[in-house]
């Protein structure tokens, strides 16, 4: 008769930590589906505002899901975001997190039908979209063929793109906004600011970068007298006697 009741208050304890078990699972389970990420730290955005590239990263119901995110994590899953080549989200805290945004380098653009299609230096197609990138010049006067993302630029004559990758750091590092990048047959590089909005014909890729120099030297001048036409900078050599420049007024009027 002991036996028997000994035998029921073991069943019944075993019972007891079976639910309690169930219990703590349960409870775990609603903390990790109730345990979302308040608090992100953006790092390593440049075109977007922390606010754009948190809302995209985090932009569905369960994306703030702490588990999901470890989840997505160790499975590298990732969404496809516009001009982001890779981020991670690096988790801090239960609450809180890093999102460490890579972002792509396009170079310049072309208009193909009704997309603008961006470039990197060494002319791989690494983004489309309808909007224009600001402070990304587009490029005309260039011959191509059938355009594919991800692929190199199918132009006639490669060397372009050293070209535009020059004309771009150059005019990055003196600080002067670029709005298109024009080449003709024959190689002529011919610029077009957007301030002040004037025309910069270049000439060819030689001395470009002290072209771009004396042109910063020249631009507050320009700027203080409210010019706009065109400044020729094709026959500049640096430190050669003879060198020249001249700037047109949109009148025609000439400017040494």
């Amino acid at each position: 008769m002991i036996k028997k009741q000994d035998d029921i208050i073991y069943i019944r304890k075993r019972k007891v930590k079976h639910w309690i078990i169930v219990l703590i699972f349960l409870v775990l389970v609603l903390a990790a589906v109730k345990t979302e990420i308040r608090t992100v730290n953006v790092i390593g955005n440049e075109r977007y505002t922390a606010e754009q590239a948190e809302s995209m990263v985090f932009n569905g119901r369960w994306d703030r899901n702490t588990l999901l995110c470890l989840v997505n994590n160790i499975r590298n899953k990732k969404k496809s975001l516009p001009f982001v080549a890779d981020y991670r989200i690096r988790l801090k805290s239960p609450v809180s997190c890093d999102l460490i945004i890579y972002e792509k380098d396009p170079v310049g653009c072309i208009k193909y039908m009704s997309s603008y299609m961006y470039f990197d230096g060494d002319g791989i197609v690494v983004e489309s979209s309808q909007e224009r990138l600001a402070g990304v010049p587009v490029i005309e006067g260039v011959e191509y063929g059938h355009i594919v993302l991800g692929e190199k630029l199918p132009v006639n004559n490669s060397l372009i793109f050293s070209d535009i990758l020059n004309v771009t750091q150059q005019m990055e590092l003196y600080e002067i906004g670029c709005d298109s990048i024009s080449f003709d047959e024959l190689m002529n590089i011919t610029v077009r600011l957007t301030e002040p909005e004037i025309t910069v014909e270049f000439g060819t890729n030689e001395d470009i970068s002290a072209k771009i120099s004396v042109l910063k030297d020249m631009l507050p001048g320009i700027t203080e007298r409210g010019l706009r036409g065109t400044l020729d900078l094709k026959n500049y050599k640096d430190g050669q006697s003879g060198s020249s420049s001249s700037f047109k007024l949109e009148d025609d009027t000439d400017t040494e």
